[in-house]
């Protein structure tokens, strides 16, 4: 995907008098923390999401303030902090779209990916870049399991995203649960203290930025980021639970969609929280997302370099063209296309690979 740069000139001096208030220190920083600042953020643009005609609807209107957090890093000569939310687990339509409850090579890609970013942050700022991503998966899970994934794979999905990232991705860093909500928790966790405090992680996340008063219907209707991210969830769990709860006799096609939009509504009700907690604990970090948006509150940016629709790791497969790019759908379509085989890495399957022409 080719993004070209943007011209940053028109809306540094609209963020400067708001940051400076006078002319002759918009000058002076111009030429030295602003012209760094912009060129961090058109390096972090080239990664943008841009799937949807929505998508750069108001990307104008964000910079300024995507630029007034990156421009207080360079001010201060710091590394720039980044938190994504994100890698939640693998998804539960393990028949059609992935290839089992692990990362694999498209969470490995897209783990390099997010490094290459920062990296290239360094490339023209000397202090770098971090990125921190934050797991939301156990929101979604619990008393009220909206995708039947069991904490146990939360678990064990996000130690192995880290012993990927430890090996090859040094710019990038991993929050815990201590880090969102208060708990006493043991020093050192492992699968069943996870397991086992993953309940008291839910409630007191919700409990402390979760809104019983919430209307998502009206949050859907009058925020279009809300919208496109309720829009995105509708997408992906009418495919994620149509073999876990299948069109029957006593489940109709009709009533099955109804349910999935309720479950979406869920969804952005406890995202709503999970967001809160973010906010209050990574108040100073650049915030990415991988919903796509209108571009005005958060950059929303892919975490494969893909021409499909298909830019989560977590909801799909990767498989490599025989010219060496990538693409990225559900394991099903590559399955039944003769061009690709499976292939397996540890013990166990992680992408696909075009044939080449002589053995098709």
């Amino acid at each position: 995907m080719s993004v070209t740069s943007i011209d940053m000139r028109p809306v540094e001096s609209q963020l400067l008098r708001i940051e400076l208030g006078t002319e002759v220190q918009i000058a002076e920083v111009e030429d030295d923390f602003m012209v760094t600042s912009s060129k961090i953020l058109n390096i972090i643009y080239r990664y943008r999401l841009t799937k949807g005609p929505d998508a750069n609807d108001k990307w104008s209107e964000g910079t300024p303030k995507f630029l007034a957090v990156i421009y207080k890093f360079v001010k201060a000569g710091q590394t720039l902090k980044m938190c994504l939310p994100a890698f939640p687990f693998k998804s539960a339509n393990r028949t059609f779209k992935v290839l089992g409850t692990l990362p694999d090579k498209a969470e490995e890609t897209s783990l390099d990916r997010l490094n290459d970013l920062c990296a290239a942050i360094g490339d023209v700022y000397k202090p770098g870049a971090k990125l921190l991503i934050i797991s939301d998966g156990l929101v979604y899970n619990g008393e009220c399991n909206l995708l039947t994934i069991p904490d146990k794979d939360v678990w064990a999905y996000g130690q192995e995203l880290r012993a990927i990232a430890a090996k090859r991705c040094q710019h990038i860093e991993f929050s815990r649960l201590k880090d969102l909500v208060s708990l006493k928790l043991p020093a050192e966790l492992d699968e069943i203290t996870y397991v086992a405090n993953a309940t008291n992680f839910r409630r007191a996340l919700l409990n402390k930025f979760g809104k019983d008063d919430l209307n998502v219907s009206k949050e859907i209707a009058e925020k279009e980021d809300t919208r496109l991210t309720y829009c995105g969830y509708t997408r992906f769990l009418e495919n994620d639970l149509r073999y876990i709860f299948p069109i029957s006799k006593t489940r109709s096609g009709m009533k099955y969609r109804k349910d999935v939009k309720f479950v979406a509504k869920e969804m952005i009700a406890r995202g709503y929280a999970f967001a809160g907690a973010v906010k209050e604990n990574f108040p100073e970090h650049l915030r990415l997302s991988i919903h796509q948006s209108t571009g005005e509150h958060k950059v929303s940016i892919s975490l494969l370099p893909t021409d499909s629709s298909y830019t989560t790791p977590w909801h799909c497969t990767v498989a490599f063209l025989a010219d060496g790019t990538l693409t990225s759908g559900p394991k099903g379509e590559f399955e039944v296309n003769p061009r690709f085989e499976l292939v397996w890495e540890d013990g166990k399957p992680s992408f696909f690979r075009e044939k080449s022409t002589w053995s098709i």
